[in-house]
């Protein structure tokens, strides 16, 4: 997972901060999920999943 990246959107949870972080590949972009801070999941296809997937886990 990269750790780098352009930060797209946050998401505030009951307990944790979630960050949507977006990775440009030559090919492909890439959305991650940052909790705290500290990588968490992904890859995912589309902004989307990856906002659905965040909130399920705020």
């Amino acid at each position: 997972m990269s750790a780098f990246g352009e930060q797209v959107k946050t998401i505030y949870g009951k307990y944790h901060k979630f960050e949507i972080v977006k990775d440009d590949g030559v090919f492909t972009t890439k959305f991650y999920i940052r909790r705290d801070g500290e990588a968490f999941r992904g890859p995912y296809s589309s902004l989307a999943a990856a906002v659905e997937a965040a909130k399920r886990e705020g």
